[in-house]
C-alpha cells in the first residue's frame, strides 16, 4: 500500500533527471497532502577511470590471458576492459594499461604491448557475442582518446598507486580494476592501500576478466579478527614471515637464500602431510 503513516520518499528515475517527491500522510485514514516537493536536476554518472593491469610477457598463456578466448566466449583482460570502457563511454576519462615490469622479445614494455594488441585486434572484438551493437569505429575513438600506457610500475602494488594518483589528480570519482580472477584479490589489496595513502576520494571497483593463467584459485589469508581465531592468529603470523623470506625481503643471520627456505619449507610441509596420511 503506497499510503502510509509517516513520511515517504519516491524516488522516479528517467532517462536523464531525476525526481523526487516529498510526500507526507497524516491520521485516520484520511489522506492529507502534507507537502510535495519536486526537484528536476540533470544527473552525471560518476567520472570513470578503468585499469588493465599488465601482465607479465614471458608468461605462459599470454595471449590467451590478455584476449581471451573466441571459442570458449570468455574475455581476456583488454576485451573485458574494452566493453566497460563502452559501458561507460559517456564518463570514461581514463584508460590506463600498465606496466612496465617485462619487456617484449622486441623491446616493448607490458604496457606497449597490450596497447598494440588491442588495437590490432579491434575488428576481432565483434568474435565475442558480448560485443554485438558495439559501434567499433566510436570504440576505437574513445579508446585512442583516452589510452595512457604506465610504463614506470613494476609490480601491481605500483601499478595501482599511479592509477589512482592519476585519477586523483584528474578529478576521476571511480576506479575500475581489471584483471584476471586469480590476481584481483592482491589488486585489491593493493588498491585499498594506495588510497588510503593518496586520499583517494573516489570509488574503486574490481571487475575480473574471464580468463587465468592457471585454474587454480587464489589463497587469501587475511589478519584475524575473531576471538576464537587462535589457529588463524598464529597461521597469518607465520604466512606473512614465511612471504618475507621467500620473496627475499627479510635477511636471515646465515644469509641463506629463499631458495633454500623454499626447499627447507617443502621438507617440513611433506613430513607433517606424510605423518598425517600413514595415520588414516
Amino acid at each position: 500500500e503506497p499510503w502510509r503513516l509517516g513520511f515517504t520518499t519516491t524516488l522516479v528515475v528517467l532517462p536523464d533527471c531525476v525526481v523526487t517527491a516529498w510526500i507526507g500522510a497524516c491520521f485516520s485514514g484520511a489522506m492529507l497532502l502534507l507537502a510535495i516537493s519536486a526537484l528536476a536536476s540533470v544527473t552525471a554518472a560518476p567520472s570513470t577511470g578503468i585499469v588493465v593491469h599488465g601482465f607479465h610477457c614471458n608468461a605462459p598463456r599470454w595471449e590467451e590471458v590478455v584476449w581471451g578466448d573466441e571459442a570458449a566466449q570468455r574475455l581476456g583482460r583488454l576485451p573485458h576492459a574494452a566493453l566497460l570502457a563502452w559501458q561507460a563511454r559517456h564518463e570514461l576519462q581514463a584508460f590506463i594499461c600498465g606496466s612496465g615490469a617485462s619487456q617484449t622479445a622486441s623491446g616493448s614494455a607490458e604496457a606497449d604491448a597490450l596497447i598494440s594488441l588491442l588495437f590490432e585486434r579491434l575488428p576481432s572484438l565483434l568474435s565475442f557475442d558480448a560485443f554485438r551493437g558495439v559501434d567499433l569505429e566510436a570504440l576505437e575513438a574513445l579508446l585512442r582518446r583516452t589510452v595512457i600506457a604506465d610504463t614506470e610500475s613494476l609490480n601491481t602494488q605500483q601499478e595501482v598507486l599511479a592509477a589512482l594518483a592519476r585519477l586523483s589528480r584528474l578529478g576521476v570519482q571511480r576506479a575500475l580494476l581489471v584483471s584476471s580472477p586469480t590476481h584481483m584479490p592482491r589488486c585489491l589489496r593493493d588498491a585499498s592501500v594506495a588510497a588510503a595513502r593518496l586520499g583517494y576520494e573516489g570509488t574503486v571497483l574490481a571487475s575480473p576478466c574471464g580468463t587465468s593463467w592457471t585454474e587454480e584459485t587464489a589463497v587469501v589469508v587475511e589478519p584475524p579478527h575473531r576471538p576464537d581465531g587462535g589457529a588463524s592468529a598464529a597461521l597469518f603470523g607465520l604466512v606473512r614471515r614465511a612471504a618475507a623470506l621467500a620473496f627475499g625481503t627479510t635477511a636471515t643471520e646465515s644469509g641463506r637464500r629463499p631458495a633454500e627456505f623454499l626447499a627447507a619449507f617443502e621438507r617440513l610441509l611433506a613430513s607433517f602431510e606424510n605423518r598425517k596420511s600413514s595415520t588414516v
